[in-house]
């Protein structure tokens, strides 16, 4: 792989710790600017709409900035460069029929629907909104990659979260309450759909990914199918509801997901653990604090940490300043630990590799 050094070194550690084995350390992606690189090339997708179109969707224009980027970085431990698409989290609200908005800073999904009640939630996946382009875009990255890239998979969302796009959100809670029915029958619709989508997207994506899957942001990687699954929505669920309607969603994903990974975002997502911890098959869960909230390595988290791996889950932390690592590690065995840092210069990130052994423990 172009742009790092030892890959097999990094494919043997990610094998280890979805094994939640302990080799010479934890899994740690570490990233920083190289010394002396030029900065970093920006996303700025002009406000004229046609030129706007463009920049989001044209998968050679975004390839050769995210190159530009990849030639900039150091990448470190098990860090990794990697090519996706990125048309916000939910793109697979789109092929449903959710107004797209494309502005410069990101793409917004806005709701449809009036009623679930009756809705025919059969999908022509070849002529869906999005749909196409999706696709393309991934073929484009995956034939482009010649071994110097991986390819990440789109975000397609989740069912719920989808559908909380298609409805709005506070009316999907009244819709919940007052139509479970209906709510259940259009989850396994988009459910269905989903794993249709991500198998294609995973086959797609398979021959620059070393045989395996990965999760470029959370710099993840796994020797088969590998992806999130989350419920941003669950966040205004009461576990109650996160059981009925969110728990035999995911039960779904993880038939299709061997190396699994649940995206568990935020304070008001921290009531879902229990639930979270008590489905068997689920391999990991990564924690993300939130906007505004203490950081990872913060008193408040720890004993959730802890919590994960004592339930034999392995546990994904993305968003790790340099000077947290060392306190984490003391609390934390390295067994099924994933850790993902950006810092400040090479030199940092170099230094701080040297002394990740030192404080591995199991």
């Amino acid at each position: 792989m172009d742009y790092r050094d030892d890959w097999d070194r990094s494919r043997q550690r990610f094998e280890a710790f979805w094994q939640r084995e302990l080799t010479d350390r934890c899994c740690i992606a570490v990233r920083a600017r190289r010394k002396n690189a030029p900065p970093y090339l920006q996303f700025k997708p002009p406000h004229r709409e046609e030129k706007l179109l463009r920049a989001w969707l044209d998968p050679e224009l975004n390839l050769q900035r995210m190159l530009g980027n990849f030639e900039r970085t150091y990448y470190g431990g098990e860090a990794y460069p990697a090519a996706t698409m990125c048309l916000g989290a939910s793109v697979m609200a789109a092929f449903y029929g959710a107004k797209v908005e494309f502005r410069p800073e990101t793409v917004w999904y806005h709701p449809t629907l009036t009623s679930l009640v009756g809705h025919d939630w059969a999908i022509d996946l070849p002529s869906a909104p999005l749909y196409g382009e999706t696709i393309a875009a991934a073929q484009h990255y995956a034939r482009e990659s010649h071994g110097r890239y991986l390819v990440g998979l789109p975000e397609i969302g989740s069912a719920i979260d989808n559908l909380s796009l298609l409805r709005g959100m506070e009316n999907l809670l009244y819709d919940m309450l007052d139509e479970p029915e209906e709510v259940k029958r259009a989850v396994r619709a988009l459910t269905n759909a989903w794993c249709d989508v991500h198998r294609q997207l995973y086959e797609i994506a398979l021959p620059a990914n070393d045989g395996g899957c990965c999760i470029p942001w959370m710099q993840t990687w796994a020797p088969g199918p590998h992806y999130q699954m989350s419920c941003d929505f669950s966040a205004v669920q009461s576990p109650e509801l996160f059981s009925e309607f969110s728990i035999p969603e995911i039960e779904a994903y993880l038939r299709v997901n061997k190396y699994s990974v649940y995206h568990w975002d935020g304070p008001d997502a921290v009531k879902h653990l229990d639930a979270l911890l008590a489905l068997k098959e689920l391999k990991a869960i990564q924690w993300t604090p939130g906007d505004g909230q203490e950081p990872t390595s913060s008193p408040r988290w720890v004993p959730r940490y802890k919590r994960i791996q004592a339930a034999g889950k392995c546990l994904v932390l993305p968003f790790v300043a340099p000077g947290e690592v060392e306190p984490l590690l003391s609390e934390l065995s390295s067994r099924g630990l994933h850790l993902s840092v950006w810092a400040s210069g090479e030199d940092e990130a170099k230094k701080l590799l040297t002394q990740v052994p030192r404080w591995t423990r199991d």
